[in-house]
């Protein structure tokens, strides 16, 4: 018996199965998203649904129906569309399902016809479906198993619509390549040939690109059949790549209907056919076509020239060789012109990257061993001479010669230096067609730099001999008149230049440098003496100048034969090399630093142990300097002078002197860098005569002085160094605001003022502040001397930087960090200071970086107490300043006490010495007192951060005081903030606190127990007081953190851990903390093992988090009413309000835009709203909004925001009017009347 199903299960099933279709349905649609993954699995799932349904059910309609929508598809607009429909087909064609050919033709030839009711695109498309489906059987396994007939269909049905639109050819003949590897010689004499005979049997005039593209692949597969006879038949050439064939072959590369034909196939599989021997006849053919400018032609070109680098594997010896000469002169000529023409008009980033693309091609295949130098070399010449230039670099805004010159060998570097010194003498041609063109002075002298930049190559580092070589060839074209034929002084006179430049080489060993310096200076002395000093040099040189030569390598000579040499003779040997060289540039320079050389050395010389001793003696005779400091004299009379070349060279010699330098030689150099010192430069520099016109010139730039004086645009600061600037601006603003007041306590009412009063105290504070600002007078353009003395003090700081990094002494080190200190302040004051700035900055790192000296001689504690004051003492001083090297003055100091630490700690030490912690403490109680209790005191609260997190163990002196600090009534509430910071670093700091752990619970336990009681006793006068407004919330959440500080801290500090944790747990229950407290007073009740659940009383208040509004603290805070929900229109009533009566103030004040303050182009809207608003206001606001004034502003609005600038204000009540008439315009003038009445 047959059991019937419930007619509800029947439906349900015909539910899901409708469902499912849907989905399946819905593949098909995302076939053609533009996301390729979407696409793909769209694909999946379709194929996933109709193969289970056919294994299952083999159930074929849905294999057809599937099978109809993808033929369809491919023939869509959409290039998606077409790549998901396609991949889908051919996967669907791969299944194992048993279909018929003629079928699918049949579904071919259905929907994807041609009809003259379609439009010429939508018949394109139909032409390309059909490609792609005849292309999806060919893919599949279909091709393979139907039978002759139904190939021959396919093909016919490819070929045809391949020939119905010309960009359709590449993609059937695609297919008919792709078709090559699965059938015999004898089933494509048979079924291929047959359909494409036609296509290919034709003469070259009408060869394309896509036919040469199938004859090159028919050609390899079939070579029997398309040999030389058909060649001759159809080519009238015998081969299809040779020498007769190449210009019909260029024709057909060259000629391309569209530019996106750049991108065929064809460009890549010619280049791999061509041999070595017809390499350069087949670039020629091409470079036929670049005679006259063509965008497309050479964007061929370059594609060809790019795909020959990349096809280099495979190829032998003879065709690497022939590689330069696919370089043609035109294509580099119209490279170049484009270049130049897109550097001055318009920008071409195809171009730009196709070029970029052929250079990083090219330098990737040289960087691999089968190109040699020879190649590279000569490809580089046809870059730099005709047709191109030695500025190609430039022109191209490459560096694709500089490139190729990394990738030389020794050998390869040599021989290219001897084309460049061919073009700098004149021997080199530029074009082998004409003789009679000679090379510019200009492209000269830019071989000379291009010859120079070879000497500092990696590849001939150690080879000094032919370096030697190359500069003494530029020191006979420079200095010598041998070569004057070639040479004109014009050139000369730049290649001297440059040959300075090039003594400056990048040399590991002060010897390779010696070694040069002296065969230079020897081989010119071989060709010079005191018979011909008129004849031999191009200017003539002095007797005198040529005795001082001579007197020079005789202590050279002398310094060279010793066999051993010290640090110090290979100093002087290398000066008196160089400076001997300076002879033929600078003589005066030259003459004055050698004769001080010569009695340095005749110093060290007749004290012969001074050779070898690590330090030299600082006494010296009365009367007489020591040598190291004429020796740093010269260093610093040499970088007064702005020349690269010195610089280099006391760079590389003064290394060798840090040992050596003495107080005297360190002052020396620091002297430059004093901003007392106004113009260092002008020492000893100048002759007797020259000292006149200078006194003249000084004489005139103090009257400018005076009279920028007399303008109020200099401060006074140095007029009474017991006076400080906060002082005297104090004053000068109580005596402008009491000139209308009749004596001191009378306050100034600016609402009862008029107009003409407010003016005359706008004009008052104006000139006040003008006279106060900081950069004053230094907004001007920086003259040309004081630019010169900023870099050279940029240049003397090298000796500074190069002497801390020798490991100096600690008085040393500390003598030069005041020095630099001012310095720094100095270039703060000074906006053209920027560069000794930024040098400063660096140089104090690395000096307050130092934790190692080479001796501690000279250092007492006396000595540190004093640089600390000092430095304190700088806090004094102007608010703006400080504020600018805060960090650097905390620096400072925290170095000195870690210098007082080495001191005290090392061996051998007396009593006094080891009381240095106490006298350094005392220093720094006395400044901590000051911060904490004087309102004026300005030393960096960042000094106190650092220090407490330092291992010093003065810390523990400066915890105890901090700790009397936190519930003193005399310290200001923000103060107290401090404070418990401070102390949380104490107490975070576990590396001090453990290695001195049981001395500091010695010292600390009592002031901790009173520290207890304290705690207790303020939370419970807290809890007692529930309204007090007084202490803010940021204060309560710094106290929870100390106490998880001290709690946490290595000391195991035992206080009444229990009575303070129920003391604030209590305290907690009155108050409604935010997120803040409430994070930090969790945290601390885990850290006390308590809960942090407290049961709330009825009258809760929330903690003030008013800022103080001075530094006496805001004593009368308005109460907030935590039951009272504000309502976000009363609050932006009451923001609207605010700015409007600031508004109005200012203009009753009439507020000068250019007056003390600034205040142009200020947005009123983006001001912090802290203008003071009428009782009467504030009464009815506070009424309106429940008693509660201390709502956040609700956000502001992002429509059209109406912004207006003070400059709009006008002055005075007179403007009024005016003033309510662009309100009105702005914003309404039914809610400026509506406004009106609730301030009335």
């Amino acid at each position: 018996m047959e059991v019937m199903e419930p007619e509800s299960v029947q439906n349900n099933e015909e539910i899901s199965k409708k469902k499912v279709g849907k989905t399946v349905l819905d593949n098909f649609s995302k076939l053609g998203h533009q996301q390729e993954n979407v696409r793909l699995k769209s694909a999946s799932n379709l194929l996933r649904y109709i193969s289970d349904s056919y294994d299952k059910e083999k159930n074929i309609d849905e294999y057809k129906y599937a099978l109809k929508r993808l033929i369809r598809g491919v023939g869509a607009s959409s290039v998606h569309s077409k790549t998901g429909y396609y991949c889908a087909l051919v996967a669907l064609l791969n299944l194992n399902v048993d279909t018929n050919v003629e079928d699918i033709l049949i579904l071919i030839s259905t929907e994807l016809h041609k009809s003259g009711k379609n439009s010429d695109s939508e018949n394109a498309n139909i032409c390309t479906g059909q490609i792609l489906c005849c292309g999806a059987l060919i893919k599949s396994n279909i091709w393979k198993q139907c039978n002759k007939e139904s190939q021959k269909k396919i093909l016919e049905l490819l070929i045809n619509a391949s020939k119905e639109r010309s960009y359709l050819t590449l993609v059937g003949f695609s297919y008919i390549v792709e078709l090559l590897d699965q059938v015999s010689q004898k089933q494509f004499e048979k079924i291929i040939l047959p359909s494409i005979q036609t296509e290919i049997a034709k003469p070259w005039n009408v060869q394309t690109l896509d036919s040469i593209y199938l004859i090159i692949h028919l050609r390899k597969k079939f070579p029997t059949i398309f040999n030389k006879p058909f060649f001759k038949e159809h080519f009238g050439s015998l081969e299809l790549f040779c020498l007769e064939s190449l210009t019909n072959l260029s024709n057909v590369l060259m000629t391309v209907p569209r530019v996106t034909y750049i991108k065929h196939p064809i460009y890549n599989c010619v280049i791999k056919e061509i041999s070595a021997k017809l390499l350069k006849p087949f670039f020629e053919a091409l470079d036929n076509h670049l005679k006259a400018p063509n965008r497309n032609r050479l964007f061929i070109f370059i594609k060809i020239v790019t795909n020959t680098f990349l096809n280099l594997d495979d190829k032998n010896e003879e065709y690497l060789m022939e590689l330069p000469h696919i370089f043609s002169n035109n294509f580099i000529s119209q490279m170049l012109g484009y270049f130049r023409i897109l550097n001055k008009k318009q920008k071409d980033k195809e171009y730009f990257d196709n070029v970029r693309q052929l250079f990083d091609v090219m330098v990737a295949a040289m960087q691999t061993e089968k190109l040699n130098s020879d190649i590279k070399l000569r490809i580089m010449e046809k870059f730099l001479f005709d047709a191109g230039t030695f500025i190609f670099e430039k022109v191209t805004k490459s560096k694709v010669i500089q490139q190729i010159i990394s990738t030389l060998d020794p050998e390869g570097v040599k021989n290219l230096a001897t084309v460049y010194r061919n073009v700098i003498d004149g021997s080199e041609r530029i074009n082998s067609e004409n003789d009679s063109e000679k090379w510019i002075n200009n492209d000269r002298l830019y071989c000379v730099h291009l010859l120079i930049k070879l000497l500092n190559l990696p590849c001939v580092k150690e080879d000094n001999q032919w370096k030697v070589d190359q500069l003494h060839f530029l020191v006979e074209l420079a200095f010598l008149k041998e070569k004057s034929a070639s040479v004109g002084r014009e050139l000369a006179e730049s290649i001297k230049t440059a040959f300075y430049g090039a003594l400056d080489l990048k040399l590991s060993k002060l010897e390779d440098l010696q070694y040069i310096l002296s065969q230079l200076v020897h081989r010119v002395n071989s060709k010079i003496s005191s018979d011909n000093l008129n004849n031999i040099f191009r200017t003539p040189v002095e007797a005198e100048t040529y005795v001082l030569w001579e007197k020079t390598l005789n202590i050279v000579d002398k310094i060279e034969k010793k066999k051993k040499r010290s640090k110090v003779s290979s100093v002087y040997l290398t000066l008196f090399l160089h400076m001997s060289l300076q002879l033929f540039n600078d003589v005066k320079l030259a003459t004055d630093s050698l004769n001080e050389l010569f009695l340095c050395y005749d110093k060290v010389k007749n004290k012969k142990d001074n050779l070898d001793v690590t330090v030299v003696p600082s006494q010296s005779t009365e009367g007489e300097l020591n040598w190291i400091e004429v020796v740093t004299d010269l260093f610093l009379n040499l970088l007064s002078h702005n020349s690269h070349l010195l610089r280099t060279i006391i760079k590389c010699v003064f290394p060798h002197l840090c040992p050596y330098m003495t107080t005297t030689t360190i002052n020396q150099i620091l002297s430059v860098l004093d901003p007392q010192n106004e113009n260092p430069l002008s020492k000893g520099n100048e002759s007797s005569d020259e000292s006149e016109d200078e006194d003249e010139t000084e004489a005139d730039e103090d009257d400018d002085d005076n009279a920028a004086s007399d303008s109020g645009e200099e401060s006074n600061e140095e007029s009474d160094p017991e006076e400080t600037v906060n002082d005297k601006l104090r004053m000068a603003l109580h005596q402008a605001l009491s000139k209308d007041t009749g004596s001191d306590d009378e306050s100034v009412d600016l609402d009862q003022m008029s107009d003409t009063e407010a003016e005359k105290l706008d004009k008052a504070l104006a000139d006040v502040f003008r006279q106060f600002r900081p950069n004053r007078g230094n907004r001007k353009k920086q003259s040309k001397d004081q630019e010169l003395l900023t870099h050279f003090r940029v240049r003397v700081l090298d000796l500074v930087e190069i002497y801390l990094d020798s490991t100096p002494s600690m008085h040393l080190a500390l003598e030069i960090m005041l020095p630099l200190l001012q310095s720094f302040e100095f270039s703060i004051r000074d906006q053209h200071q920027r560069p000794m700035n930024d040098r400063l900055k660096g140089i104090l790192k690395k000096l307050l970086a130092l934790k190692k000296f080479s001796d501690l001689e000279g250092v007492t504690g006396v000595v540190l107490v004093d640089l600390l004051k000092s430095l304190l003492d700088k806090g004094s001083k102007n608010a703006l300043i400080m504020q600018d090297m805060e960090q650097q003055l905390a620096d400072c100091c925290i170095f000195v006490v870690k210098c007082s630490d080495i001191l005290r700690n090392q061996e051998g030490v007396d009593k006094k010495t080891k009381k240095l912690k106490s006298d350094i403490l005392e220093v720094l109680s006395g400044e901590i007192l000051q911060f904490f209790t004087k309102r004026d005191c300005l030393t960096p609260y960042v000094l106190f951060k650092q220090l407490l997190q330092t291992t010093w163990e003065g810390n523990v002196g400066l915890a105890v005081i901090l700790l009397d600090f936190l519930f003193d009534d005399e310290i200001r509430q923000f103060k107290k903030n401090q404070v418990a910071e401070l102390l949380s670093i104490f107490y975070s700091n576990h590396r001090l606190l453990s290695q001195n752990m049981d001395s500091i619970q010695s010292k600390m336990s009592e002031t901790h127990e009173e520290f207890a009681e304290k705690i207790i006793n303020f939370f419970r006068t807290l809890c007692e007081q529930p309204e007090n407004k007084t202490i803010k919330e940021r204060f309560i959440c710094l106290l929870f953190n100390c106490l998880i500080s001290i709690k946490n801290s290595p000391l195991k500090i035992e206080l009444n851990w229990p009575e303070i944790a129920e003391t604030i747990r209590e305290y907690r229950s009155y108050k409604s903390f935010s997120t803040d407290a409430k994070t930090a007073f969790n945290k601390l009740c885990r850290t006390l093992g308590v809960s942090n659940i407290v049961k709330m009383k009825n009258n809760v208040t929330k903690l003030a988090k008013i800022i103080e509004a001075d530094d006496e603290g805001e004593k009368n805070a308005v109460k907030e009413n935590g039951e009272t929900k504000k309502k976000k229109r009363h609050n932006k009533e009451k923001l609207k309000l605010k700015k409007e009566t600031k508004q109005l103030r200012l203009a009753s004040l009439g507020v000068e835009l250019n007056g003390a303050f600034n205040h142009e182009n200020m947005d009123v809207e983006n001001e912090e709203d802290n203008v003071d608003i009428p009782q009467e206001s504030i009464t009815e606001i506070h009424e309106e909004n429940g008693g509660d004034t201390q709502q956040e502003p609700s956000p502001r609005p992002k429509d059209k925001k109406k912004r207006m600038s003070l400059a709009s204000i006008p002055n005075g009540h007179n403007n009024l009017g005016d003033l309510n008439k662009k309100r009105r315009h702005s914003e309404g003038e039914s809610l400026i009347k509506k406004r009106r009445k609730s301030i009335i």
